[in-house]
C-alpha cells in the first residue's frame, strides 16, 4: 500500500505573527485614510472661510458702487452703512405722466435696451424722474422724487405702444411694468425722460441667534428717518464686533480729499468707503498631528462713490 503523506498546515505561532502583521498594516492604512480625510476637511474649512470673505466684499462693493449720487448716507458707522442704491434705469413712455409711470419692456424686438432692472420694483421704492422743463424748474433741471405706491404688469401694446417710438409692433405682447406713484409727477416731464429706481437699504454686522456674527441687510423706508425691516443674513459667519477694531465687517469713510472722517454723522461728505471683511473658520483645521489655530482670512476694498464732490 502507498503511504499517504500528511499535509502540513500553519502553526499557531505563524498565525499569530500573520495576524499581528495584518493588524499593523491595516492600522497604518486606516490612520493614513483618517489623516487624508482630516486634510480634506481642513481644506474645505479654509475654502469656506475664504469664500465668505470674498462674498461679503463683492456684495458690498457692487451695491456701494450703485449708490445714488444725489443722496447722503443716512447711517454711517464702523459696523453699518445705509444708502439708496439704484436697482433700475429706464425712461418714461408718456409726457406729463401724472400718478402713473409707464416704461418700455426690458427686451425689445429691435435689440435695444431702454429698461434695465437689477431687481423688481416694489412699493416703497423711490422713483427719480428727470425734469428738464425750464418753465417748471426755473431753468434748473432736477430729479423729482416720488415713492412707489404699487407696481402692476401690462402689455406693451397698451402701456408703451409703438406710437411712442420706443417700441414696435413686435413688442405688443411683451409685458412691462406700470408704476403707480403716491404723489403726481410734474406736468413738465417729457416723453423719454430718464428714470432711476432706487431702494434704500442698510448693511451691518450683526449677531445671530446661534451666537455667530453675519453680514445682514435690511430694507428701509425711502424717505425720512431710518426705519428698516427685520434683518436678513447675506453671508458669514465672520469675526465678531470689536469697538477697538478688528471687527468681522468694518467700514471707514473718507472725503473727496482722502481725509478720514471720524464723525459718523458726516454722510453728506463721504466720497469713498473702505470695507474690511475678516473671516475665521469655526473648527480648527488640522494638518497632521498639530494645529495652528482657527484659519483666518481677510479682504480690504475701497469703493469711491460716483459723482461726489
Amino acid at each position: 500500500m502507498l503511504a499517504v503523506k500528511a499535509r502540513r498546515g500553519f502553526t499557531l505561532l505563524e498565525l499569530i505573527v500573520a495576524i499581528a502583521v495584518l493588524s499593523v498594516v491595516g492600522g497604518a492604512i486606516c490612520e493614513g485614510l483618517r489623516r487624508q480625510q482630516q486634510v480634506f476637511r481642513s481644506i474645505a474649512l479654509m475654502i469656506a472661510a475664504r469664500s465668505d470673505v470674498r462674498d461679503a466684499g463683492e456684495v458690498l462693493a457692487t451695491d456701494i458702487l450703485s449708490a445714488s449720487p444725489i443722496d447722503t448716507l443716512p447711517v454711517t458707522s464702523d459696523s453699518a452703512v445705509e444708502f439708496s442704491s439704484t436697482i433700475g434705469v429706464t425712461i418714461s413712455c408718456d409726457s406729463a405722466p401724472g400718478y402713473t409711470i409707464r416704461i418700455p419692456p426690458e427686451r425689445l424686438a429691435s435689440g435695444l435696451q431702454l429698461t434695465a432692472l437689477l431687481a423688481t420694483p416694489d412699493s416703497n421704492d423711490l422713483v427719480l424722474i428727470f425734469n428738464d422743463d425750464s418753465a417748471a424748474t426755473a431753468g434748473q433741471p432736477r430729479w423729482e422724487r416720488h415713492t412707489i405706491a404699487s407696481v402692476s404688469s401690462q402689455g406693451a401694446s397698451t402701456a408703451c405702444p409703438s406710437s411712442t417710438g420706443f417700441t414696435s409692433a413686435g413688442d405688443g405682447a411683451a409685458a412691462t411694468s406700470v408704476i403707480a406713484l403716491r404723489t403726481a409727477a410734474s406736468g413738465g416731464i417729457l416723453r423719454g425722460a430718464p428714470i432711476r429706481i432706487v431702494r434704500r437699504g442698510r448693511y451691518s454686522l450683526y449677531r445671530s441667534s446661534d451666537s455667530r456674527w453675519y453680514l445682514g441687510q435690511r430694507r428701509c423706508d425711502p424717505l425720512g428717518p431710518s426705519s428698516c425691516r427685520p434683518i436678513q443674513p447675506v453671508s458669514g459667519p465672520y469675526a465678531g464686533y470689536s469697538p477697538a477694531g478688528g471687527s468681522g465687517v468694518s467700514f471707514e469713510y473718507f472725503d473727496a480729499a482722502g481725509t478720514a472722517l471720524t464723525s459718523w454723522d458726516a454722510g453728506s461728505r463721504v466720497a469713498r468707503i473702505g470695507v474690511v471683511v475678516r473671516g475665521r473658520s469655526q473648527v480648527l483645521p488640522r494638518f497632521g498631528r498639530s494645529s495652528t489655530g482657527n484659519y483666518a482670512d481677510s479682504s480690504a476694498t475701497s469703493v469711491a462713490l460716483r459723482n461726489r464732490e
